[in-house]
């Protein structure tokens, strides 16, 4: 509600400039200087009635606030009385009438207070999950346990992640099968099965009667797979894959070699990796090799990272040509650089001469950090097709990394000879430039790098090549 004159506008200011100075006085650990200004301010409203009156919501805002600091330093009668201030001015003020109830809670023998308080405040906002947690927790002290469950499970409806106060009071009474039965429930709500399955076995130990636990029971543990799989295939027809899926998970475990258990999986789920290697598995188990080398490519094409398939394939035939350069090719993209240099090297071995396979065996060795021998491999490339101008590229970087910056600019020039507008190679002379300490040679080197590729310009001002150059003002002209 606004103001309706400038003098309420005054009090209500120099009311929060008061609590401000409280603030700050309890912040900095000065509790007794905060609770004088607290006094003070309520003091101040106090006189101030007439005025206060005339804006309700507002002023009962403010003696909330003020409650709220008498609570934090312990003076819960002056709390108290501040929230009553406050729900006098505004009977609808939420906050007030819930920081009166947790006032209340935390005094002795004042629960039942605490709970009215929690009442009102659920009256006015039924939804409110602090209210409801705390009110059940006034419930289970006061021994009213099945208003407690109620409000429980009120506050599950609303948010099943609360469920962790269900937990905390199975703890509490681990005896009561009622508490474990609303467990039980959330469990399962939450399509947590075997969680649900655990609680409901404590429920049947309390209460061996209870028929609905023990059905419960049926359908979460299964005690054979054709159990399970009948009600997967229910499942299924119900329009509900997922649900049939664990249970046929869980049926697998049991007979881990059930391949038709297998393939229902991957009817549900065909590009589940690892139930597509398990059946590959058993199919190479049981002599079908081709068979289970189709399912070692699926894998492959699913995750180009994983070589089994190459790995299989080459056991049945080691000097496949084609399978040897895509199983290198393979552990390049997986970053198994050494693994891939070992194929490159045997292709190699076996009279394989290629641009891209000395060029690939280069590019391990630089990601090796063997820069002296990936030279010489795109040197060989080089032999082959003199305008290769990724060999060139790659050459330069390699001399880069091992300082050698006029052969590196010298391969650098040998592709802006063959490529004017390859942005690598300006970007490479930049750098080399700025390793030298040349700077009139870096600004038309880096701009032109900068002109063929935007991103240079973030990227130098983050690149070590640039670290002596970057105070100076060309360099600072250049990245602006």
């Amino acid at each position: 509600m606004p103001f309706g004159r400038s003098k309420e506008q005054k009090v209500a200011d120099e009311a929060k400039s008061m609590i401000n100075d409280a603030v700050d006085n309890q912040t900095s650990g000065q509790t007794s200087k905060a609770v004088y200004e607290y006094r003070r301010a309520l003091r101040y409203l106090n006189d101030e009635r007439d005025i206060v009156s005339k804006s309700p919501e507002i002023f009962s805002s403010i003696y909330n606030k003020i409650g709220q600091g008498f609570f934090n330093a312990g003076e819960h009668d002056h709390a108290i009385e501040c929230f009553e201030m406050a729900l006098n001015l505004d009977p609808k003020n939420v906050p007030a009438w819930l920081n009166k109830a947790m006032t209340y809670f935390s005094m002795n023998e004042m629960n039942e207070y605490a709970l009215l308080c929690f009442n009102e405040g659920l009256k006015l906002d039924p939804e409110n999950e602090k209210a409801l947690l705390n009110k059940a927790n006034v419930l289970r002290l006061l021994n009213r346990r099945e208003e407690a469950i109620e409000t429980y499970s009120r506050l599950l409806d609303i948010d099943p992640a609360n469920v962790k106060h269900i937990h905390k009071m199975v703890k509490q009474s681990p005896d009561d099968p009622d508490l474990w039965r609303l467990e039980a429930k959330n469990f399962k709500r939450l399509g947590n099965t075997d969680k649900a399955a655990k609680a409901y076995e404590k429920v049947v130990e309390l209460d061996p009667d209870d028929e609905e636990a023990l059905e419960e029971l049926m359908n979460l543990r299964p005690d054979d797979s054709r159990f399970a799989l009948a009600n997967a295939e229910k499942l299924i027809e119900e329009g509900k894959p997922e649900e049939a899926k664990e249970l046929f998970k869980k049926a697998l475990k049991q007979e881990p070699e059930n391949q038709e258990l297998l393939d229902k999986l991957l009817e549900i789920d065909p590009s589940d990796t690892q139930l597509i290697r398990k059946k590959a598995e058993l199919l190479e188990k049981e002599g079908k090799r081709p068979e289970a080398l189709k399912l070692y490519k699926q894998l492959h094409d699913i995750d180009e990272t994983d070589i089994t398939y190459f790995n299989k394939a080459l056991e049945m035939n080691p000097k496949n040509i084609p399978l040897l350069y895509n199983k290198g090719d393979a552990l390049y993209n997986a970053e198994k650089y050494r693994g891939a240099l070992e194929t490159f090297n045997k292709l190699i071995d076996m009279g394989e001469e290629s641009i891209d396979l000395w060029h690939n065996k280069g590019a391990c060795l630089y990601q090796l950090g063997e820069y002296k021998k990936a030279v010489d491999a795109f040197d060989n490339v080089l032999k082959m097709e003199p305008d290769e101008v990724v060999a060139w590229l790659s050459k330069g970087a390699a001399y880069f990394q091992i300082g050698e910056y006029e052969k590196s600019m010298q391969a650098f020039n040998e592709v802006v000879k063959r490529e004017a507008d390859t942005p690598g190679a300006w970007y490479y002379k930049a750098k080399i430039a700025a390793k030298q300490g040349n700077l009139k040679l870096l600004k038309p080197l880096l701009s032109r790098a900068i002109t063929l590729n935007e991103d240079y310009r973030e990227e130098a001002q983050e690149d070590e090549a640039f670290q002596d150059v970057k105070d100076e003002d060309v360099f600072k002209e250049i990245v602006s």
